[in-house]
């Protein structure tokens, strides 16, 4: 018609291709939008031009969208009347279908009909309910909610029909989607029907609707088995029903097999026959069903995971054991299945596909023409969409770019999982996040509770402060304290290395209070110094002379008007007990800390006490006298037990006799016998003891160069293999390269909890040693994990067991072969570790919580984002914030900050004259804040204007403390200058 395509592209072209377009559409009795017409038309000819070829067209071709077509007689809102008939006999495109129900769908029906009816007609099932029986879902399709629909209700009535009446098979996921599908298909049409009126009161209008389903398929009845009636086709892989009448009621079983998954679905009497012993033996009893379903799959061959499908049916029926209201439901479960023999793929693609039933051209003769609307949700997620749209495909890219863009967040500023999990979770639960601002203020009114000491090297509170929250904390966990005439606060004091520096932790804790309270998290810090080494005298100059007498001082708390004694305890390994008691240590003659037993007698226990000769002198003045070397106590002085009146004789003589070297840290505020043994550094060393003469003892071979290489080689295999399966790859074996001897060298920690994994009775004692030593080796460690255990047993305590193990252990250990010496703390299991359990309870003294927290200084100091001309107060305020974060609940946080400050807690009336001192004392450092703010100042002109605006914010968070506590005021002590901060790693360059 047109001399070139060129001219195709003229308006007016344009628009007599629309007219033509029209007339087509006409002839076959359909129409469109205008607008949709010319668009598509603008379309075929900007592709007609693309084209290179040039061949000479000879027509155009028009493309129109089917959801742009509409039947020019097609009516709106889709119901079904009752008087008409409802029997169908296709669902293809058949005009007769669409005409009758299409038309029938305006009248009104009888109230009297019944909710839902159903019939079935060429393997379609057709439903037909009333209005309220479909009110819920239409509800639930027109609202803004997320979650998928719940169709349990109308699941089950067309189970109950399907399964009893029919015997058919129903393919659930197909029977979803159809649902969905369809119920938001009518929603769509009354929205455009009602035509900005009330959709409902469209919907209302129509008594009653029709649903058409084809995931319905009919069965056969073949043999009975197991006890059921089966019904099943001879096809691969069909679905199996199997129906059983017991008394009134009947059990319903299906196994529908599918690509690579078998549902499994059981009705309500199976379900509670599962649950008849659950009230009293609290499990289910699931063994019928995974009976029927491993039969089921024998048929086909199929293997199942039964472990886990017996966890699923558990957990599926226990999870719908209450939700259910509806008084016979049904319950599906979802399982893995692998085909033995090989199932063709074409099957698998029949099986698994699930498609939509119907498709629109059938969708559109049953339910009647539908109208794009916005504001509708899909009410279903059981399906993918098989093709997804370009909005959804912007959201999944838009999804996939912020998820990134955390990733990368998470990266650049070091969040660890859990923190980042527990940002997670606060964003959800709380649905809000606060600015950086406000946090910091927070954190800037909860550190002013706090009445922290600091100087460049050091962080402390004062004792009775922490003695009160020690006995707040306490309280939580053991609420009749006032009833106690003496506390005992342990008195944690341990070194750790923070990068190049040496930190020493004190931290306290209530013993009354059980063990809750010397847990890492409820522990109460007492101070951080920083050590150039851990010794004696390092120690007595850095801390503080006040800091000591202050302990020395508090005698006693006042607790709801009564005073109660305070006796505080020591807590540590025994290293840090030789810096605390002013010993000369292990290398000494005296090496044990509760004892003065010489080095050579350590081995000698209750068992094997003897009478030693010793010479002295030579010739006429030598001399022979007649010792008796027997055992030895930790507070019988009669038996060699160590005291402070000993050691104060000692170093009056000048002598390092008895391995005393100085005086005692802390003078004479603990006693020997305020110190106990630590049973999990007891612990970590004996093993790691037995670890090195084992390792010591297979490094002998008795041969040389390549020879002894291979064996060595050998058992380092054997036992890397072991500590795969037990440990890990954390702790390994390997060739130390810097002996000569190539011996067999460990790598890596072995913790408590991987020590118990390490030892177990698998471990290779045969394969790496000689028959004797190996067996000695292995009784060795057996017996000293019979210590633990009883050592574990704190409640009872059966008299005499410990120590009858303690005196086996030593013996088998000395007898191994193994070593011809012992060790500190094999001396102390043989001598005092019994005496220790007798009169205390070990496990209050366990210093697992203290090894926590001295992690978590670690991780404070080298987590922290912003610079701190104090990291020791930062550190501690830190730590306070943690611990007072236990209490949840505000009031409680601030009846601790209260009760600390003053002592008062619910028992008697705030003293008037605390207050009146607290004043004064306010008062009087207020002269000193101008001397402290200038100081500041004049240091902060010596850096440059970058680190001015960086450090601004933590002046202001020092100097902002609260007006009872502020450290600085209190207790007229002034922040060190930046110039002699030593933690040159929290500043920038």
């Amino acid at each position: 018609m047109y001399a070139s395509k060129e001219i195709l592209k003229d308006c007016r072209v344009i628009d007599e291709i629309s007219k033509k377009v029209i007339d087509v559409l006409e002839k076959k009795g359909q129409k469109a939008r205008g607008s949709s017409i010319i668009k598509a038309s603008k379309n075929a000819v900007s592709l007609l031009l693309s084209k290179k070829k040039e061949i000479v067209p000879t027509f155009l071709s028009v493309y129109l969208p089917m959801s742009t077509i509409e039947s020019i007689g097609d009516t709106v809102v889709p119901t079904v009347s009752s008087d008409d008939d409802t029997s169908v006999t296709s669902v293809s495109e058949d005009d007769n279908i669409n005409n009758s129900d299409c038309n029938s769908q305006l009248s009104s029906s009888s109230s009297q009909e019944p909710p839902i009816s159903f019939s079935m007609s060429s393997d379609v099932v057709k439903m037909v309910v009333t209005f309220e029986y479909l009110f819920d879902y239409f509800k639930h399709s027109l609202s803004m909610n997320s979650k998928p629909m719940n169709l349990e209700k109308i699941l089950s009535d067309i189970f109950t029909y399907a399964f009893l009446e029919l015997k058919c098979s129903v393919n659930i996921r197909r029977l979803k989607h159809e649902i969905s599908k369809q119920i938001s298909h009518i929603v769509q049409s009354a929205r455009s029907y009602a035509a900005g009126r009330s959709t409902i009161g469209a919907l209302r209008t129509i008594n009653q609707f029709s649903l058409f389903f084809k995931s319905i398929n009919r069965l056969n009845e073949e043999q009975p088995t197991m006890g059921y009636i089966q019904y099943r086709n001879n096809d691969d892989l069909s679905p199996i029903l199997l129906t059983r009448k017991n008394n009134d009621k009947t059990d319903i079983f299906q196994f529908y097999p599918l690509s690579n998954s078998v549902e499994i679905t059981f009705n309500d009497t199976l379900i509670n026959k599962t649950l008849s012993s659950f009230d009293l033996l609290r499990a289910l009893d699931v063994d019928e069903l995974s009976y029927l379903s491993t039969e089921c799959a024998l048929i086909y061959d199929l293997n199942l995971d039964i472990p886990t499908l017996e966890e699923a049916l558990k957990t599926k029926i226990l999870f719908d054991r209450t939700s259910s209201s509806l008084s016979s439901y049904f319950l599906t479960v979802v399982s893995k299945s692998t085909d033995a023999d090989t199932i063709q793929e074409s099957l698998d693609q029949i099986l698994g596909d699930d498609s939509p039933s119907f498709s629109v051209e059938e969708m559109d003769a049953i339910i009647g023409r539908t109208y794009d609307t916005r504001g509708i949700k899909r009410s279903y997620e059981e399906d993918p969409i098989l093709v997804e749209p370009n909005k959804n495909r912007h959201r999944h890219n838009k999804m996939i770019e912020d998820q990134r863009d955390l990733l990368h967040l998470k990266d650049t500023y070091h969040l660890t999982d859990s923190a980042f999990n527990a940002i997670f979770q606060f964003i959800r639960s709380k649905r809000k996040l606060c600015s950086l601002k406000e946090i910091e203020r927070l954190r800037k009114k909860a550190n002013g509770k706090f009445p922290i000491l600091f100087t460049s090297t050091s962080a402390h509170v004062k004792f009775e402060y922490a003695v009160r929250t020690a006995i707040f904390v306490a309280r939580k966990y053991e609420s009749k304290l006032e009833q106690f005439d003496t506390l005992n606060i342990r008195f944690n004091m341990d070194g750790t290395l923070i990068g190049n520096k040496h930190i020493v932790a004190i931290s306290i804790n209530c013993i009354e209070g059980g063990d809750q309270c010397q847990t890492s998290k409820n522990l109460v810090p007492l101070g951080l110094f920083e050590v150039q080494k851990e010794n004696t005298e390092l120690l007595r100059k850095t801390l503080p002379v006040e800091f000591i007498n202050d302990i020395k001082s508090v005698k006693h708390i006042s607790i709801g008007g009564k005073d109660i004694d305070i006796r505080v305890r020591l807590g540590g390994d025994l290293m840090n007990a030789v810096y605390v008691f002013g010993l000369a240590g292990f290398s000494s003659n005296y090496p044990c800390i509760f004892c003065t037993q010489h080095k050579d007698d350590l081995h000698i226990t209750e068992e094997t006490a003897y009478d030693k000769t010793i010479t002295e002198g030579k010739g006429k003045n030598k001399k022979t006298t007649t010792v008796h070397v027997g055992p030895t106590s930790y507070h019988d002085m009669t038996k060699r037990a160590r005291s402070l009146a000993e050691q104060n004789l000692c170093l009056a003589k000048k002598s390092n006799e008895l391995g005393y070297k100085c005086e005692p840290l802390f003078g004479d505020l603990f006693d020997y016998q305020d110190y106990c043994v630590d049973t999990l550094h007891m612990k970590l060393r004996v093993f790691d003891v037995i670890l090195k003469d084992i390792l010591s003892y297979a490094s002998r071979t008795g041969k040389y160069g390549a020879e002894h290489l291979t064996i060595i080689e050998r058992k380092i295999k054997i036992l890397n293999q072991h500590c795969e399966k037990t440990v890990g790859k954390r702790f390994f074996f390997q060739v130390d390269t810097d002996d000569k001897n190539k011996t067999i060298a460990s790598h890596g920690k072995l913790s408590g909890h991987l020590q118990d994994l390490f030892y177990i009775d698998s471990f290779p004692y045969d394969d790496i040693l000689i028959d004797e030593i190996a067996k000695s080796a292995r009784t060795v460690v057996n017996k000293f994990k019979e210590i633990l255990n009883e050592v574990k047993h704190t409640s009872i305590k059966r008299k005499g067991v410990l120590k009858r193990l303690s005196l086996e252990f030593v013996k088998e250990f000395r007898q191994s072969g193994l070593r011809t010496t012992v060790t500190p703390y094999i001396h102390i299991i043989g001598n005092h570790l019994f005496e220790f359990h007798e009169f205390n309870n070990l496990g209050d003294y366990n210093m697992q919580g203290v090894e926590k927290n001295n992690d978590l200084l670690s991780r404070l100091y080298f987590s922290s984002t912003n610079p701190a001309k104090n990291p020791l107060l930062t550190m501690l305020q830190k730590l306070y914030r943690m611990l007072e974060m236990n209490f949840q609940d505000e009031r409680e946080r601030d009846a601790m900050a209260e009760f600390a400050r003053t002592g008062v807690y619910d028992f008697v009336e705030e003293d008037l004259s605390e207050s009146e001192s607290h004043s004064e004392d306010y008062n009087l450092f207020r002269d000193s804040e101008e001397d402290a703010e200038s100081e500041t100042e004049s240091e902060e002109q010596v850096g440059s204007s970058i680190e001015e605006v960086e450090d601004e914010d933590e002046d202001e968070r020092e100097s902002e403390q609260s007006t009872i506590w502020a450290p600085e005021k209190r207790f007229n002590i002034s922040p060190t200058p930046r110039s002699q901060n030593r933690f040159k790693s929290f500043r920038r360059s």
